[in-house]
């Protein structure tokens, strides 16, 4: 496809010179020689036209007149001769042709020195980048790409380890090879083979978060492996990722995993509200706030102590009169008293025909990297927003409660949404 592409814009920056120089080379058609002989004549009478109005006003004497017009003429008539001689037949061409040789090869060679421009350059350019250019990443990045959107096509994905294959023994240096080609081998449930493409992939990378969400892979490939279990080996390799970036995706995401798995509550819900603050307003987030809110409901009723903190249950309605598109979207969120500026301590949204609604607020509301429990003073807010987004904007339906203490108690608030926001 490439190559391809690369041809197709060969050929038309080709054309932008061979185009000109073949309409210069063929001459005028019959049309055009005939507008050429229309606008020559044209060009006479208006010339003519001002000599006769310079005479008139007296600028010119008439001898300096009939000079001005006989020069005129002359020079239309030499004009309609090379006019009509372009237009005549190859016959009548021959007889001058001997005489025209010189000026024939002198213009052969003026076309022929663009023409090999342009095949030199396009010699010159391919040697160049196949000296410093980047097709190897171009094919790769065709590789990494395909990789990405398979959809469970086995097929293709035994395709893809072939060629990643044979890009890793050509040059065993490519880390995002190693990288997609471990995914492919995970595609196919071939985690061994995953693992150790995994952790090549790993060790060619200095550091930072491309190679802690690496090493996530490799943690999750060795604990497919080993069972669904935790090994020393495997714990050593979580230490490493979260060493380079404590939040990541796979590692929690594993540790939460095992977590439940072991019905170790307490530490799940901790990494899912890590989990939480990466997207909090995802639909990953949701069912995260719904997991917790189920292991929170079994450490109770094991008896487990529940460490919920305070809880906040907002009453909202619209006011009396009011009628609102029931899918626009209302977001009520609690905040810091003290401390403005900060994202939401906890937060919701819902549709205005979900109203009236009481709706509950507590830490596995979290959206950010606060919750209920960090703020001594808090208040409530209500938005119907027009746009869509939870900042108001002018018109939107917006009300803000009183601040209050939650005390880490259980704290009940009734809002009304019945003025629009300035």
């Amino acid at each position: 496809m490439f190559w391809l592409l690369t041809i197709c814009l060969f050929i038309v920056a080709a054309l932008f010179v061979v185009v000109p120089l073949w309409s210069a080379n063929r001459g005028g058609t019959q049309e055009s020689i005939q507008l050429r002989k229309a606008a020559n004549i044209a060009l006479f009478h208006e010339r003519n036209d001002e000599f006769e109005a310079e005479l008139a006003e007296g600028n010119l004497d008439q001898s300096q007149f009939d000079a001005l017009v006989l020069e005129l003429q002359q020079g239309l008539l030499a004009d309609v001769d090379l006019v009509e001689r372009a237009a005549a037949p190859e016959p009548a061409k021959a007889k001058i042709k001997t005489k025209r040789s010189p000026l024939t090869r002198s213009g052969i060679t003026r076309n022929a020195i663009p023409l090999a421009l342009v095949l030199l350059m396009s010699v010159f350019a391919y040697s160049l980048y196949n000296q410093w250019g980047y097709i190897d990443d171009v094919e790769l990045m065709d590789l990494f790409q395909r990789t990405v959107n398979n959809t469970a096509d086995i097929e293709e994905t035994r395709s893809l380890i072939v060629s990643l294959g044979e890009v890793v023994q050509a040059d065993a240096d490519k880390e995002w090879a190693w990288y997609f080609l471990a995914e492919n081998f995970a595609n196919l449930n071939m985690f061994p083979e995953a693992q150790i493409a995994y952790r090549q992939a790993a060790n060619r990378i200095e550091g930072g978060p491309e190679k802690a969400l690496i090493l996530g892979r490799v943690a999750l490939a060795m604990y497919i492996t080993a069972g669904l279990e935790f090994t020393p080996e495997i714990l050593e390799v979580v230490e490493e990722a979260r060493a380079l970036n404590p939040n990541e995706i796979s590692i929690l995401q594993l540790l939460a995993a095992d977590a439940d798995q072991r019905q170790d509550y307490q530490s799940a819900i901790a990494y899912w509200r890590l989990l939480i603050q990466a997207s909090p307003s995802s639909e990953q987030a949701r069912l995260l706030r719904e997991s917790i809110a189920a292991a929170q409901r079994l450490m109770a009723d094991s008896g487990q102590d529940v460490d919920a903190g305070p809880v906040v249950e907002v009453k909202l309605m619209l006011a009396e009169g009011i009628e609102l598109d029931p899918n626009l979207r209302v977001f009520i969120a609690v905040r810091n008293a003290q401390r403005e500026g900060l994202p939401p301590l906890a937060a919701t949204q819902m549709r205005v025909a979900d109203l009236p609604a009481t709706i509950r607020l507590d830490n596995a509301s979290a959206v950010g990297p606060f919750n209920l429990s960090s703020a001594d003073t808090v208040y409530v807010s209500a938005l119907v927003s027009f746009a869509g987004t939870a900042n108001p904007s002018t018109g939107d339906y917006r009300v803000v409660s009183d601040n209050f203490a939650h005390n880490g108690q259980h704290a009940v608030i009734d809002l009304v949404l019945s003025e629009r926001f300035p």
